[in-house]
């Protein structure tokens, strides 16, 4: 249960970040240039058409401002960095490193857009930016599914004498692939659409909670001490871990609280729990679906 609260943790904060990511692939032409659409969805689910239009018009000229530059560039030397990044401590801190840019990013996204446009609904914002995210991810996943069977085609094609295993290995990769943020908090039985979407807005807002922040914090650093820890100390830590993760989970549902004061403590416990119980499934899938070690990925596609 402690690791599958722990995915849910971290899966869960990511909920809204990924904003940034479609960024880097538009060429650097005018806000009104034809690439930049292309990162944009024709429409948002729970977003009206006339008020989309106007986030989509602030977004494009939003492109070349000055703090959202910054914030692509720190992102771009992040991605860079990656490249030379070795072993867990080295990819925590980088992890650290992105969850700061991305909250940049966001943040300069947003004021951009309100400050280009006043009139812009900040939910409606919301909706969108996590829209971007999910397409983007996907596009990321679709991508390296494709590199996946290129390569698989390519060892088949250099091997074709040697026993057929190429099947079994490309089936055990994809299932190794975890929960995206809208499978983790997707719709929940008993739950209203209503309730559901005030959930999702009020996770991306709950994320900037000084309680959860610290939180986060300083699981992070339980689990860099939990690295070079001996046996009998990793032993005596488990406790400490078991009551940060407990208290992790009540920073979240009050902080979702705040967020949404209208949502009940039934509706969020339910949710809660809904989430929990998939993270928790979707772990234990992972854990037994190959022995084939899973590439570190402290970001991204992700952790």
């Amino acid at each position: 249960m402690r690791s599958a609260l722990f995915l849910f943790a971290t899966l869960f904060a990511l909920a809204g970040f990924a904003v940034d990511e479609p960024k880097p692939a538009v060429a650097k032409k005018a806000p009104n240039s034809g690439k930049s659409a292309n990162v944009l969805p024709d429409s948002v689910e729970g977003v009206p058409a006339e008020e989309y239009a106007k986030i989509r018009r602030a977004l494009m000229l939003s492109y070349g401002n000055e703090a959202i530059s910054a914030a692509r560039l720190r992102l771009n030397e992040l991605k860079e960095r990656t490249r030379f990044t070795k072993g867990r401590n080295e990819a925590e801190d980088l992890r650290l490193d992105f969850e700061k840019a991305r909250d940049a990013m966001v943040k300069a996204t947003m004021d951009s857009v309100l400050k280009i446009d006043a009139s812009i609904n900040k939910d409606s914002l919301v909706f969108t930016l996590n829209a971007i995210e999910e397409a983007t991810k996907k596009r990321g996943q679709e991508a390296m599914q494709r590199a996946r069977e290129k390569e698989a085609a390519e060892a088949k094609l250099a091997k074709k004498d040697a026993p057929e295993a190429k099947p079994e290995t490309t089936e055990a990769k994809v299932e190794e692939k975890p929960m995206t943020p809208a499978q983790l908090l997707a719709d929940v039985e008993g739950v209203s659409a209503e309730d559901m979407t005030k959930f999702r807005i009020a996770a991306f807002v709950a994320q900037k909670d000084p309680t959860v922040k610290e939180l986060k914090a300083k699981q992070n650093e339980m689990r860099k001490e939990a690295e070079f820890a001996s046996p009998d100390e990793k032993k005596n830590m488990r406790n400490d871990f078991e009551v940060l993760i407990a208290d992790l989970r009540k920073a979240h549902l009050a902080a979702v609280s705040k967020a949404d004061p209208s949502l009940s403590k039934e509706t969020l416990e339910k949710i809660m729990e809904a989430v929990e119980g998939r993270a928790k499934a979707a772990a234990k899938k992972g854990s037994q679906a190959t022995k084939t070690p899973l590439k570190p990925f402290p970001f991204g596609e992700k952790k």
